[in-house]
């Protein structure tokens, strides 16, 4: 009887399971339905909320500005997918056709070569074929182009051929022109410099080999340059004087600033090129070397009287940097920099020559920067009370001069403001040793910010050889809370 009674009941449940299998399956129908309808009228909601965003609204005048500054922002523009212009591109189809509707920004372009390669052939080809597809969209304007290669190891000449080749086509349209390669590969692709260039307004010729070398480039001959007023070279050895340039259009020049420290730099007297360079705005030079000793009594003093900022980095201490120096004039000059790049590490005893050039400058002089230059406590004082007119000072000493006496001599009195030194200064970096005063410190700081005009930035390097860790941290904390109150929002900043 009880195998009965289960039988039955299993039949029933079967039955029942029957019934509900075919009610969930109903169930599902249903939901997949109105899923269905449900994503698609979410798709159709989403399609009806961004056809009223407001940058389909927005005037296409106001789009083109948008792109243009995310392409300036961007720096120099890489044949690259996750960068603007291109990722601009793929946003839709009016983006894209607008993008393709304004030349100028396809009008500059960077192109990278690998370090390496075992096919540098097809390598080349690809890059000239990006290359044209690029600027393709620049239309007919002038374009800017960035090459560079690490110089890992060379490339083949087949390559560089082509590549010259290319450089040579585009001369008539170049605007701004970059090469970054080895000695070697560069001497491959200046064959640009004996067709017309109308349109070339900057120039930059850079050594890419990190290593010494003493490979050098062919010299340096533009024919036709009308419109040339920036060149940039950074080769081991440099001689200007045999080179033809259009010097008197020049209103930035650049030679060697950019050279490795390593290298045993040699150059010619500049001030022979710089006497042919009247109009020069902007100056940035690397003294090593001499070619030849200049004899001081042949120097003529050269005026360049528009000059305005000008850069020096030192890669040895010479006779001639303290001739340079001596016969050199800027009557406009508002900022000066000078660094020792040396591999000395600040074995030169006194680096004094620029002084006599700085006092000349006196008037118009508002921006001045030392880095890692030693130069005593009275030199340095007798130079900065004259300058009333300055408001940047970076003194940045090496080893043999950190203990000095800034600190206390740039505290503004309650005097008149014409005895102080500096008394315009708004901003100012230092660097000390561990003798130096915090209680010093926060005077020359908050002398300065209740002057006017007030100090905005303050710098304070404390030499990591000479103190412990601990204790100069230590320091640093005590600085940082004493002079907190001297910070205004984002107006000043220690």
């Amino acid at each position: 009887m009880d195998t009965q009674r289960i039988s039955h009941l299993l039949a029933e449940q079967k039955v029942e399971l029957s019934f509900i299998g075919e009610e969930l399956d109903r169930a599902r129908a249903e939901v997949s339905r109105l899923e269905a309808k449900y994503f698609g009228s979410m798709e159709m909601v989403q399609k009806l909320e961004a056809l009223r965003s407001p940058v389909r609204r927005m005037p296409i005048e106001i789009m083109t500005k948008v792109f243009e500054q995310c392409v300036q922002d961007e720096g120099s523009q890489e044949p690259d997918p996750l960068r603007a212009p291109l990722l601009l591109c793929q946003v839709c189809g009016a983006w894209r056709d607008l993008m393709f509707s304004l030349p100028y920004l396809w009008k500059t372009l960077k192109v990278g070569f690998p370090s390496t390669t075992p096919n540098w052939e097809n390598v080349m080809q690809s890059r000239i074929m990006s290359m044209h597809v690029w600027i393709s969209r620049a239309k007919a304007l002038p374009i800017s182009l960035i090459l560079q290669h690490p110089s890992n190891s060379p490339i083949t000449w087949g390559a560089l051929m082509s590549l010259d080749k290319e450089i040579l086509t585009l001369g008539c349209r170049i605007e701004e022109l970059c090469l970054r390669f080895s000695p070697l590969a560069l001497s491959s692709l200046l064959t640009f410099t004996q067709s017309p260039l109308p349109h070339l307004r900057r120039l930059e010729l850079h050594n890419s080999n990190p290593l010494p070398s003493n490979d050098n480039p062919p010299l340096l001959l533009l024919h036709d340059a009308p419109s040339l007023r920036s060149l940039s070279i950074a080769w081991g050895n440099l001689d200007t004087t045999q080179f033809c340039i259009p010097w008197s259009q020049l209103t930035q020049l650049s030679l060697q600033y950019d050279a490795s420290p390593y290298w045993n730099l040699v150059h010619n007297d500049y001030l022979i090129t710089l006497r042919e360079c009247p109009n020069l705005k902007y100056c940035s030079i690397g003294i090593g070397m001499t070619i030849l000793d200049t004899d001081a009594d042949t120097i003529v003093p050269v005026t360049l009287p528009n000059l305005e900022s000008m850069k020096v980095r030192l890669f040895c201490q010479t006779l001639y940097t303290h001739q340079f120096f001596d016969a050199l004039h800027a009557p406009k000059l508002h900022t000066f920099e000078f660094q020792n790049v040396s591999l000395a590490m600040g074995s030169f005893a006194s680096q004094t020559e620029p002084l006599p050039f700085i006092s000349r400058s006196a008037e118009t002089l508002e921006s001045l920067s030392f880095d890692t230059i030693n130069i005593s406590d009275v030199d340095m004082l007798s130079c900065l009370s004259q300058l009333h007119r300055l408001k940047h000072l970076r003194f940045l000493p090496g080893p043999l001069q950190l203990n000095h006496n800034l600190v206390d001599s740039l505290v503004l009195s309650e005097a008149p403001q014409g005895t102080s030194i500096c008394p315009r200064l708004e901003s100012l970096s230092l660097k000390c040793s561990k003798r130096v005063s915090t209680d010093r410190v926060t005077e020359l700081v908050e002398s300065r910010c209740s002057a006017s005009p007030k100090l905005r930035e303050f710098c304070l390097q404390i030499a990591a050889f000479d103190y412990g860790q601990d204790s100069r941290d230590k320091t640093i904390v005590e600085l940082r809370e004493r002079l907190n109150q001297c910070v205004e929002g984002d107006c000043s900043s220690i």
